[in-house]
């Protein structure tokens, strides 16, 4: 018996990460909010196998380049890292400016 899991859609989870890289493009300091999510996520407790192996690839990713365009291209790449990284969205919050609420008349 499959469970249904409210998940994000694919074009909302694509649609973040795209304002994730427009971010980090516009303000490079922010790989260091990156670099803390890691730091946090790592001190947890209990972890799931994946997330831990991800949190070492991005770091892995993270100290092998500084370059901007380069990390953003292997966030949105089409391969292993690149998809695990985009499945564990919590790694880059703080990342994108907070959305103001709107209130509309």
């Amino acid at each position: 018996m499959a469970r249904n899991r409210n998940r994000a859609s694919a074009q909302s989870s694509q649609t973040y990460m795209e304002q994730v890289v427009s971010a980090l493009k516009q303000n490079p300091n922010a790989i260091n909010v990156i670099k803390a999510n890691c730091q946090y996520y790592q001190e947890q407790a209990y972890l799931k196998k994946g997330l831990k192996r991800t949190i070492e690839h991005l770091e892995w990713v993270l100290a092998a380049d500084d370059n901007i365009e380069r990390i953003c291209q292997q966030i949105m790449a089409d391969d292993h890292i690149g998809n695990k990284c985009r499945q564990y969205p919590l790694l880059f919050k703080g990342v994108t400016p907070p959305k103001k609420n709107r209130i509309k008349n």
